[in-house]
């Protein structure tokens, strides 16, 4: 394969969903089925890649999209089911009466610590909280683009620090280097205080664009809870405190805590029922707090039990782990097997069914209520499903793209490297040397576009992240956690993630207006992400110092421009 003939191919699909989801306004799932048809034609035709291979590959991604499709559909049922039931209009009449009516408060409270919160415990913001912030008054393009945006300050510890599990055994893989947690985390939680600032203070921007922006009051308090969580993630990644599948935890719970803190100092109310109108108050008679948070509070009990009782974990994770097989695969001189590990029981979206269940005789027993939330759910979960599972069978096809069967129906990889799309679209970036660092997290919130997560993001790269990274003399850790980091800021982008928060309001259709905000703020966050990774792995010699510092300039002069131009047009 010609390297240039190539790259244009493998971008290809790329251009077409964004055009397809910004431009033509299609939806995620939609353009989903589309792209990966077009890559599946790409590979077999272009890239020499066995047919049964590339359908194999697809089955194969479909089962990896598990940990994150079948959340949303679980997710999905919990929302839907305790909407029917009355629980969900509670919960919000109770987030209205929080910040006294103040809109950053109410932003910080709910799409970020709260946000934190839950992703920590294995929930999605995106189908739990878009119909909290359309209560509250937002638009429906905020009320998604907000708990979308959620997804991402502390991203590599979410469900329960997955992509974190992930990194060791590709960084293993790749290296021989066995990490700990803590060792792979720390990594990680460095980049945080900067990103969760970042990602703060973007909240303020979707929301109310200039004028929360430049709110000092809401300011002041966005940073305040961006450095609360980006801190919090370094210490619970320290090796003597060992908390890394539950940073996301810890950190949201300490955002919640610093917003009371806010409020008292101020002589503010944190709780403020002059918000509510009739129809709310009607609503939180109906039911207790305690009642309709039940759901909540069994998936939180469930999530660290599981997690913190280690004989718990090792027997849910390990002794009934399910492996589901796809053949065999030359790896070097190696037959392995092309598996992935399930491990059913012991995931997010397992621990949120078993939830919503065992809530069912706390809210409702009625059968009219549950024939209706499964009507629901059957008309809101199968396309946000859809689409979360097609980019990961498009990510897997690339993963397996130039593949061949030989004669004992062993997978096979080319026998030249650059029919395979990962490696030729890693490989043409080598030659940037020592720029190399600063494409990494680019390359990163590229994949995870693609898949639509930030696990898939640090499966597709780390090897090459860490063979290329020893060529040109760079840390390989720290330019394969940059990659993770990427993708994680890919979660505001992702078509999957978007579509399922759109789907639980009943909006589906708006994904490409909220992918337009949301990639201005993953640009610069991952630019931010580059700038701190040119720091961290390459000698600060005078070159790169001077790199840093025109990496750094360059988006200020950019802001700058912008904001002389709006100026100007306002004078006219």
């Amino acid at each position: 394969m010609d390297p240039t003939v190539g790259l244009v191919l493998i971008i290809l699909p790329i251009i077409l969903a964004f055009t397809l989801l910004v431009f033509l306004h299609k939806a995620a799932d939609v353009t989903g089925v589309v792209v990966w048809f077009l890559t599946m034609v790409i590979a077999i035709a272009a890239f020499q890649t066995d047919i049964p291979i590339a359908i194999t590959a697809s089955i194969a991604g479909i089962v990896k999209s598990f940990p994150i499709s079948l959340m949303v559909a679980t997710s999905i049922l919990m929302m839907t089911f305790m909407q029917e039931t009355g629980a969900l209009q509670r919960l919000i009449v109770f987030f209205k009466t929080l910040g006294g009516g103040s809109r950053p408060i109410q932003i910080l409270l709910i799409s970020l610590g709260l946000g934190l919160f839950l992703v920590g415990i294995g929930a999605t913001p995106v189908s739990m909280l878009p119909p909290v912030m359309l209560a509250l008054g937002f638009s429906p393009l905020v009320a998604v683009a907000l708990p979308s945006i959620g997804y991402d300050p502390l991203t590599t510890f979410s469900l329960l620090g997955v992509p974190v599990d992930v990194f060791q055994v590709y960084y293993r893989d790749a290296t021989g280097v066995v990490l700990s947690a803590s060792e792979a985390g720390s990594v990680f939680a460095v980049y945080m205080p900067l990103i969760t600032v970042g990602i703060a203070v973007s909240m303020l921007w979707i929301a109310g664009g200039k004028k929360l922006l430049l709110d000092r009051e809401g300011l002041f308090l966005a940073v305040i809870c961006g450095v609360t969580a980006g801190f919090s993630a370094i210490i619970c990644n320290l090796d003597f405190i060992g908390l890394t599948r539950l940073t996301n935890v810890v950190a949201g719970a300490l955002v919640l805590l610093v917003i009371l803190l806010y409020t008292r100092i101020r002589g503010r109310k944190l709780i403020d029922r002059g918000q509510l109108s009739v129809e709310d108050e009607k609503a939180e008679k109906s039911i207790s707090l305690i009642r309709a948070s039940i759901p909540w509070i069994i998936l939180v009990v469930l999530s660290l039990v599981t997690t913190l009782i280690e004989p718990i974990k090792q027997f849910l994770s390990r002794d009934l782990d399910l492996v589901v097989t796809f053949g065999q695969v030359l790896r070097g001189s190696e037959i392995v097997s092309y598996f992935v590990s399930t491990k059913f029981l012991w995931q997010a979206y397992t621990l949120m069914l078993i939830a919503t269940l065992l809530s069912v005789p706390f809210l409702s027993r009625d059968r009219q209520v549950l024939r209706r939330t499964m009507r629901k759910f059957l008309k809101r979960a199968p396309r946000p499903v859809l689409a979360a599972a097609i980019f990961f069978s498009m990510a897997e096809v690339m993963n397996y793209s130039g593949f061949f069967l030989d004669a004992l129906g062993i997978m096979n990889p080319p026998s030249d490297s650059y029919n395979n799309m990962i490696f030729l679209l890693a490989s043409a970036t080598a030659g940037l040397g020592i720029l190399y660092p600063a494409l990494a997290p680019f390359l990163g919130l590229l994949a995870g576009f693609i898949s639509g997560s930030e696990t898939s993001a640090i499966a597709m790269f780390t090897k090459y992240h860490v063979d290329t990274s020893t060529i040109i003399g760079a840390n390989a850790m720290v330019v394969s956690a940059s990659n993770g980091i990427g993708g994680g800021l890919a979660s505001v982008l992702s078509p999957a993630k978007i579509q399922n928060a759109a789907a639980v309001i009943d909006k589906i259709g708006i994904e490409g207006e909220v992918i337009r905000y949301g990639l201005v703020v993953a640009l610069l966050m991952t630019w931010a992400t580059a700038i701190l990774t040119m720091i961290q792995a390459l000698p600060l010699t005078i070159t790169v110092l001077v790199i840093v510092v025109i990496m750094a300039v360059i988006p200020l002069l950019i802001g700058l421009a912008l904001f002389l131009r709006g100026h100007s047009s306002e004078q006219k």
